[in-house]
């Protein structure tokens, strides 16, 4: 049976300030459910991540070193992890920055019959998203910024495209119907570039 798991993700550092509600189905990959973190939080998806739950960490392969497919975010999907109501999986992004997303299952129900294509979805979430190479420690520093002053002083853009006529980055400006409009063309995205790893190794 599939079923559709309810997830309160929050972003470690700003948990106050940015977070989703996020609901996704029991067939998803780790890697889905990564790529979907990635999308909605605005990221421009060109860092390495990971998932861990229970002491166990999910990977992407690597040339480097191999993954067997029991530890791999392409093979293994959330369905295979047994996980119940109040359990917490961790997830990085950006190693080097160590960007860490804690998700709790909030809720677990049988996925209604033709309903598979409404997942993966946002239901709902507060703060536009992260920034690229700033750990949370420095984008709490710039929320509290624009919390006292209006402003952040910078310009940013998910794509990694600054436009001219771009208005200055707030993590206020969060749309939820937005988000649900762009998230599975995001996705894809997404995972095109993430699993051409699997077909360079």
């Amino acid at each position: 049976m599939t079923n559709v798991y309810t997830l309160k993700i929050i972003y470690v550092g700003c948990e106050d300030k940015i977070w989703r509600e996020a609901q996704i189905s029991s067939n998803a990959h780790l890697c889905d459910l990564g790529y979907m973190i990635l999308a909605t939080f605005d990221t421009m998806a060109y860092h390495l991540f990971n998932i861990s739950y229970k002491g166990v960490t999910y990977e992407l392969p690597s040339d480097e070193e191999e993954i067997p497919e029991d530890k791999c975010v392409f093979f293994v999907k959330l369905s295979g992890m047994n996980s119940k109501i109040g359990d917490k999986l961790n997830m990085i992004y950006d190693f080097g920055c160590d960007q860490e997303f804690e998700i709790e299952v909030t809720d677990i129900q049988p996925m209604g019959r033709g309903q598979g294509r409404s997942y993966p979805k946002i239901i709902a979430g507060e703060g536009r998203g992260i920034i690229d190479d700033m750990s949370a420690y420095e984008l709490a520093e710039l929320i509290h910024q624009i919390d006292e002053t209006g402003s952040s002083g910078i310009k940013y853009s998910g794509d990694g495209i600054i436009y001219d006529n771009m208005s200055e980055w707030d993590y206020r400006n969060y749309n939820l119907k937005i988000d649900n409009a762009l998230l599975k063309g995001s996705i894809d995205g997404i995972a095109e570039g993430y699993e051409r790893i699997l077909e360079d190794l």
